[in-house]
């Protein structure tokens, strides 16, 4: 009877133990899938996650600073083309060199000082008899030797130099490096005269005392389709006088000393 009654108590025993054992093993596979569950969270909000819209908006930021970039730098690329007349003349009242037609030694060396008058008399609406010329040419000269220490044979940028000191808070004046014909009408258009040096023998004035000036100034007034009109203080002929357009741009020399034909393309242009 006892060793039945031990018997019925280990039975009881390993099925308890077995249960036991199995419940353990239950409640462990329970946590690993509530493991796993956690574990996929974060995935699925990874997924939910590149969707935002965030990224998105970054690029459009860009595009629209490309496009803001192209909007602000586009007039600069676009060339805008001012429109000027087909011919153009501006009244300059003519004087020559030799304003009273002595052509001495002193007047012979008067060509840049002359356009220079001839321009500035111009944009400040004044007409000066022959004889008032002459003085302001001689004044000219006088203040060209003190602040140059010469007066014969001036480049482009010494006799601006004079013209801003003798003319100071009247007008104003630039200088403009390998100018094009364009260049000069739209200055002309604009109201401003143009003066440019250049190698005189080679610009086919017949007027010249044979052999021509070396070295010759003169201001550009007008223009058509084929011609610049021009102020040509070297001669007594030299109101309205026409150049072919080629022929001034070809000779177009600053001077040199060495070889007029050395000499930079420059031109000086005046206004107020």
């Amino acid at each position: 009877m006892r060793r039945k009654l031990r018997f019925i108590l280990f039975i009881a025993l390993l099925i308890a133990s077995f249960a036991a054992l199995f419940f353990a093993l239950q409640s462990r596979k329970g946590s690993v899938n509530n493991i796993q569950n956690e574990k996929s969270i974060p995935v699925v909000q990874d997924k939910s996650d590149s969707n935002l819209p965030q990224p998105e908006q970054e690029n459009i930021s860009i595009e629209n600073k490309d496009q803001n970039a192209q909007t602000e730098t586009s007039p600069q690329i676009t060339k805008t083309t001012k429109t000027i007349p087909e011919k153009f003349l501006l009244d300059i009242p003519f004087y020559s060199q030799a304003p009273l037609s002595k052509w001495d030694a002193f007047h012979e060396e008067m060509c840049e000082e002359a356009s220079v008058l001839n321009a500035v008399f111009y944009l400040e609406n004044k007409k000066l008899a022959k004889e008032q010329f002459e003085i302001e040419l001689q004044k000219l000269q006088k203040l060209e030797k003190g602040t140059l220490g010469v007066w014969k044979s001036t480049t482009v940028a010494e006799i601006k130099k004079v013209a801003d000191i003798y003319f100071e808070g009247k007008i104003k004046s630039k200088i403009i490096g390998n100018p094009t014909i364009d260049q000069i009408e739209t200055e002309i258009a604009a109201g401003n005269p143009v003066i440019v040096p250049l190698a005189g023998r080679d610009i086919g004035n017949p007027n010249f005392t044979p052999p021509g000036p070396v070295y010759h100034m003169l201001v550009i007034k007008g223009y058509d389709s084929q011609n610049f009109i021009t102020n040509d203080v070297g001669t007594r002929k030299g109101d309205s006088y026409a150049y072919a357009k080629e022929m001034i741009m070809k000779n177009i020399h600053d001077w040199n000393e060495k070889n007029i034909h050395l000499g930079a393309k420059r031109m000086l242009v005046l206004y107020k």
